[in-house]
């Protein structure tokens, strides 16, 4: 392909690349306009002008933009730091859908707004570009942009969004209402490729420069407070008839699974709670219930290559299950709002963000068919003392005994606060906290197993 623009431009381009990487800042260029195969064109002249190995391309067909985890499809495909991330479609296209089915996209403009703020807090240089084209030009700057010989329509010359919907004034206002310092848009009206692609570089140089010098000021919206389920918790409960309500519990997990398997919902557990409260040993009890073809279990510790270069739920996004399937978690995103500040591996701004960010994740996760049940295993001092001593004695466990688990100890208190104020500002009505009294480790597991049962038992009749 023939080069659209001259050389001053191109290697501006290439400079401006060099300062993203060194400066190992995180670029997203989204990309929505009246016409699919105009964006195509330009984002390929646009992307021609960089370094492949510096730049991912994500298009988002209709299939894609309109799924129930679109969100999270977006999250999951951002810029890693050094990196630019082309979008070809966004957020925005099923706003566009929706304002054609007469429906109101306030909160879709709320969500989009919400999103690109946990974007730019996180360090990511937005870029939304809307490449505008009259409805008397559209035909024939569709076929100058196009190809000969196309051939019949496919996801490559995809229009799916039609110019009646973007040209309608609920759209426009939409654009309007989320143009923002951090996450501007820019307005291209489409003419000969040359200029068009020409006026696109000289746009993002402007954005790339602006943005990783820019320290936006965002206003803090505390959250809202709910009612603390550990205010409640009494340790002194113990199971009865143990064995017989495990394998009862068991055979019902195990049923309610195969359902899921052929519904439109997933199932995502989280488990948290203090070092030694039973989190594992529980987790073994629902998995032994479930067919492995359908969950996956997935470990967290502190981010590792790749996850430390991308915002902090990203890993998270990625791991979400499919339709059908479960995702157990073994510690969470709320790292985020415990270990992180009190080991001092966040700012103060990144944790007081942290509640609303993670409400926002969760919502998008459970308003499009996804479950999300959170577990806090709760143990006393006195009995995570016992298992800590049990443990070190035990030739066969002492490796699951850590000299930091024994400093954390030592900050029962400081815990604690942090973590009460995490769940009473995360315990959400459609993702609550459940607590689990887990002094006797059988109750604790016969709690969770019936959560899950009567959870699946309501969400799937």
């Amino acid at each position: 392909m023939s080069r659209t623009v001259d050389d001053s431009v191109a290697d501006r381009m290439v400079a401006a690349q060099r300062r993203i990487v060194d400066g190992k800042a995180k670029v997203l260029v989204v990309f929505e306009g009246l016409s699919g195969r105009v964006i195509g064109r330009v984002a390929n002249e646009f992307m021609n002008l960089l370094e492949p190995r510096g730049m991912t391309y994500t298009h988002f067909p209709q299939s894609g933009v309109t799924s129930p985890f679109g969100v999270l499809g977006y999250m999951s495909n951002e810029p890693a730091s050094g990196t630019i991330a082309v979008y070809d479609r966004s957020w925005y296209s099923p706003m566009a859908e929706a304002i054609d089915r007469g429906e109101d996209v306030s909160p879709m403009c709320g969500n989009a707004m919400a999103f690109e703020r946990y974007l730019a807090r996180n360090g990511v240089v937005l870029f939304k570009v809307f490449l505008h084209l009259s409805e008397d030009r559209l035909q024939e700057w569709g076929e100058v942009y196009g190809r000969k010989g196309d051939g019949p329509d496919s996801f490559l010359t995809d229009d799916h969004i039609s110019l009646k919907k973007y040209e309608r004034m609920e759209m426009k206002r939409v654009i309007g209402e989320t143009d923002a310092p951090h996450a501007p848009w820019r307005i291209i009206r489409v003419g000969c490729p040359e200029e068009t692609v020409k006026e696109l570089c000289e746009a993002f140089i402007q954005r790339v420069d602006e943005g990783m010098a820019a320290r936006y000021d965002f206003r803090y919206i505390p959250p809202e407070v709910h009612p603390n389920p550990r205010d409640d918790v009494d340790l002194t409960l113990e199971a009865k008839g143990y064995k017989k309500e495990l394998a009862r519990l068991s055979e019902r997990l195990n049923q309610l699974q195969r359902r899921l398997a052929v519904s439109d919902r997933s199932l995502i557990l989280v488990f948290e709670g203090w070092d030694a409260a039973g989190k594992g040993g529980t987790i073994r009890r629902v998995t032994s219930a479930l067919n492995p073809r359908g969950y996956r279990a997935v470990p967290v510790a502190a981010p590792v290559g790749d996850e430390k270069s991308h915002t902090y739920l990203w890993r998270f996004a990625r791991n979400m299950p499919e339709d059908g399937h479960i995702v157990i978690f073994d510690r969470s995103w709320y790292g985020r709002m415990m270990v992180e500040p009190i080991e001092g591996f966040c700012t103060e701004e990144e944790y007081r963000n942290a509640a609303n960010e993670i409400n926002f994740f969760e919502s998008t996760i459970s308003s499009t068919g996804g479950i999300v049940m959170k577990f806090w295993m709760e143990v006393s001092p006195e009995e995570q003392l016992r298992r800590f001593e049990a443990r070190r004695d035990n030739p066969l466990k002492s490796w699951k005994i850590t000299d930091e688990d024994w400093r954390n100890r030592g900050k029962w208190d400081v815990y604690e606060e942090y973590i009460d104020r995490m769940i009473e500002t995360t315990n959400t009505l459609a993702c609550p906290w459940i607590v689990v009294e887990s002094e006797d480790k059988k109750y604790g597991r016969l709690k969770v197993l019936s959560s899950i049962v009567e959870r699946l038992e309501r969400e799937l009749s």
